[in-house]
């Protein structure tokens, strides 16, 4: 008995020196990014890193969502605003890829906007239609100036006004946060890198008890382009540049090199997009290896050339700078813009452009330029 005891009492102390060391770790993690943990690799071994915190907010469909309501379902997270012209659509574009890859299963998607001033609830559900309209799963939370912070803080992300030399209007962590069903983040996945994007899929099966991934459907390129998102952006000038009409044209690169529009091009940009960036559109996007086959690729490659422009094919439209944050953008008839002394300026986002008219010292007072 006293044996039988003495074990009892054993491991009663070693549940709470267990328990002692995690409540340790996880108010260790607090000091730390989100960042720190995908870049030691965290990720691959779905350890608990620090619980989420009790929220309440609402979602697109103006219906108020909570930590609790989470619960019960492996989910995935990450942070966005509707107005960004940079890592934004790359963001969504992996979201939606994600979703896509686990077509069916009982996961969650959530982004929550860092842009409390302008992504309203109506603004987020449009946002939804028009990057996946059929996901049921894709839940968009919109939060407010006070929240805000606390939120940041408390999810180890960064989100807060950019400079006037920063690239966007608002800086914010690109990584993807995997939640388990008890409201535990159990890794931090760093969006640049294939790799994780791999390593997040994987964890979510892991956590959700789904089966091994497979390849993507095999369906007609036309279908695929669309199921891919390509749209979202090649089809809106001011995003990134135009697909159809241009085989065997030349662009401009970033370099100010010029390369040929032809089946190596297109295949290089699915594969490795950022080999060779046209001049002007700053926009990122996802490349496909590994998650189409060599048969899709191709065969993608060919319809994209294969395509006559849409409508009369313009000459690619001019790059101005914008006067605050110096981001190179397209004059399309889209783009943001103000007249200011005679002068007409193009921004890259909203706020950049209100501030501009705010205060047109804060800028450089460049127009546009070839």
């Amino acid at each position: 008995m006293n044996k039988l005891l003495g074990a009892v009492g054993v491991s009663a102390l070693l549940t709470v020196v267990g328990l002692w060391l995690l409540r340790e770790r996880l108010a260790a993690s607090a000091q730390r990014p989100a960042e720190a943990y995908a870049e030691q690799g965290a990720k691959q071994r779905l350890e608990p890193l620090w619980p989420v915190p009790g929220f309440a907010l609402q979602d697109q469909s103006g219906r108020t969502v909570t930590a609790q309501s989470l619960r019960g379902r492996t989910w995935v997270l990450n942070f966005i605003f509707t107005q960004c012209r940079t890592v934004c659509p790359l963001l969504t574009a992996k979201m939606v890829q994600l979703q896509r890859r686990l077509e069916g299963a009982d996961v969650a998607f959530v982004s929550l906007s860092v842009d409390p001033e302008h992504d309203t609830p109506e603004v987020l559900a449009a946002y939804a239609q028009r990057w996946a309209p059929r996901e049921q799963r894709w839940t968009l939370l919109a939060t407010t100036p006070e929240l805000l912070p606390a939120l940041a803080r408390d999810f180890h992300v960064l989100a807060e006004k950019g400079k006037a030399t920063d690239p966007d209007p608002i800086i914010h962590s690109s990584v993807f946060l995997l939640v388990d069903r008890e409201g535990m983040v159990r890794g931090a996945f760093d969006s640049e890198l294939p790799e994780d994007f791999a390593a997040l899929e994987r964890g979510v099966r892991t956590l959700a008890a789904l089966p091994a991934a497979a390849p993507l459907p095999d369906l007609p390129p036309e279908e695929q382009y669309h199921a891919l998102a390509c749209a979202n952006c090649h089809e809106r000038p001011e995003l990134a540049p135009s697909l159809f009409g241009r085989a065997g044209t030349q662009r401009e690169l970033d370099n100010s090199l010029r390369v040929t529009f032809d089946e190596a091009y297109v295949l290089e940009s699915l594969l490795a997009p950022d080999a060779k960036r046209v001049r002007g559109y700053p926009l990122r996007m996802p490349g496909y290896e590994g998650q189409l086959t060599a048969a899709q690729l191709d065969a993608l490659t060919r319809w994209i050339l294969s395509r006559p422009a849409v409508g009369e094919q313009a000459p690619d439209a001019e790059v101005a700078t914008d006067p605050i944050c110096q981001m190179k953008v397209r004059v399309t008839p889209d783009a943001l813009s103000a007249v200011i002394g005679g002068k007409t300026h193009y921004f890259c986002a909203d706020s950049c452009r209100r501030r501009f008219v705010a205060e047109p010292s804060a800028g450089t007072g460049q127009t546009a330029a070839h």
